[in-house]
């Protein structure tokens, strides 16, 4: 696994779900509650614009079969669809 495959596909997709725990984490006295939940949903609304694109890529690359490279699209659609899951799931 190379550095920048790592960076690309892993580290930058991270910074929605790693934004929205620390939303959760900040205080009410620093945005107000209705200000960090319009925060919190344009995080998710963003991640799943950013998602749309990335499902594309891979089903793309699953076509013309490089296989290693859709499994890392697929990984990074994953990772920002889960800002979703954590809204509905455990921080909701």
């Amino acid at each position: 696994m190379s550095g920048q495959r790592l960076i690309r596909y892993l580290i930058l997709p991270l910074i929605a779900p790693a934004t929205l725990i620390c939303l959760y984490f900040t205080p009410k006295t620093v945005f107000g509650c209705a200000n960090r939940g319009y925060l919190a949903l344009a995080v998710v609304l963003l991640s799943m614009i950013a998602a749309v694109p990335t499902a594309l890529t891979g089903a793309a690359a699953k076509r013309r079969g490089a296989n290693d490279e859709a499994n890392w699209w697929l990984l990074t659609t994953l990772i920002l669809l889960s800002p979703l899951v954590l809204l509905i799931g455990p921080l909701g």
